[in-house]
């Protein structure tokens, strides 16, 4: 209808319709929300269904889920976490500060079927959230202690300080729901230390994935270590925290590659900036992490991971704990560079990524 044609008697004549069919669909809602029949029962249920039921999973699919992706100096975003979920059994690799966060929000992970969980190391940015971690699984109604497994003693001690922190919140939740709700025995840390000899090391092994570990070099912190996770025809390695490593062909024919990194170029700037305007500390602090994390580009005639991944065949690999920031824009722009120069599929991971690789396949599919 050409708008000349619109007298003022019509246009009152559409805005009464319009208002009248608002007010009745309003009422309408309003009544129904306040009324004990259906309509109202429907719309809490649909609110609330993502965070109370997970729906199985598809079956024979490993999938990588980042539950948390940063370090100690980047804070709007978790801090590391890897989840290995096949058949609706889940793994947790690592669990940095905001991670279980992400883990009971992602909407398709149940933290009562946590397996176990394996540290890399115990640096706060990779076992922050623990505590939490187990509360989750527990509350959700795990079956069992959760078994932590790590490479030294450390482990045993984080694994009694977070039990023994949480102690009060257990016997609180306890004395109000009983013990045949929450099983005293089931909210608690289990850790499993193990020893890595030269090479890769089986740590642990059930119906669903294969877990190796092998030694990495992020001195001074003892006992680090990478894994390589087996499901099937498919395979995940995560390298934790880690320096570069002299020789790349343990990882050849491996599907995803989670590898940390550092620009150390960018990380000079920052320390030298840092103590040009009087932050000494931060300046040191810049300067030190150069000396065990990943450089990804070559500097100063120093090979970097690019280079010395040269000739390794992967599927994919997969960028995690990047430094600086992944989202400085000067970063972002090396990050590219990074990928551009790549001979193989380079992905800048972020919280709550995903990526399901079905087994008998050799598909990647990210979510």
């Amino acid at each position: 209808m050409a708008l000349q044609n619109l007298t003022e008697e019509k246009v009152l004549k559409y805005l009464a319709i319009f208002f009248t069919g608002l007010v009745i669909t309003t009422v309408a809602i309003v009544l129904s929300l306040n009324s004990p029949g259906n309509f109202r029962d429907q719309l809490f249920e649909r609110a609330i269904a993502p965070l109370l039921i997970i729906p199985p999973n598809e079956p024979d699919v490993l999938r990588v889920v980042y539950t948390g992706v940063s370090t100690p100096l980047t804070g709007h975003i978790a801090q590391q976490s890897v989840v290995i979920s096949i058949n609706n059994s889940n793994y947790v690799f690592d669990a940095g500060s905001r991670s279980t966060a992400n883990f009971i929000t992602q909407g398709t992970l149940e933290a009562a079927f946590i397996e176990a969980v394996f540290l890399t190391h115990t640096h706060s940015d990779h076992i922050g959230s623990l505590g939490e971690l187990v509360l989750a699984s527990w509350g959700r109604g795990r079956t069992s202690s959760m078994p932590v497994y790590g490479a030294t003693s450390l482990v045993e001690d984080v694994v009694d300080g977070f039990n023994l922190a949480y102690q009060p919140d257990r016997e609180h939740r306890i004395t109000h729901h009983g013990e045949d709700f929450f099983n005293p025995e089931y909210g608690l840390l289990i850790a499993h230390v193990f020893n890595v000899d030269e090479g890769e090391n089986s740590v642990f092994k059930d119906d669903n994935i294969e877990v190796f570990a092998f030694d990495v070099p992020h001195g001074p912190v003892d006992g680090s270590v990478g894994y390589r996770i087996v499901a099937g025809d498919r395979s995940v390695i995560i390298s934790g925290d880690t320096d570069l490593i002299d020789d790349y062909s343990f990882a050849n024919g491996v599907d995803v590659l989670i590898h940390e990194g550092i620009f150390e170029e960018e990380s000079t700037d920052i320390s030298r900036a840092s103590k040009k305007l009087g932050n000494e500390r931060m300046s040191e602090v810049f300067e030190d992490i150069k000396d065990y994390h990943a450089n990804l580009i070559d500097y100063e005639g120093n090979p970097g991971l690019l280079s010395r991944l040269e000739g390794i065949d992967i599927g994919m690999l997969a960028l995690i704990h990047i430094i600086p920031d992944k989202d400085n824009m000067l970063i972002k722009k090396k990050l590219r560079e990074f990928k551009s120069k790549a001979s193989f599929k380079t992905v800048v991971v972020n919280d709550n990524m995903e990526m399901q690789l079905p087994l008998n396949s050799d598909k990647i599919i990210i979510k």
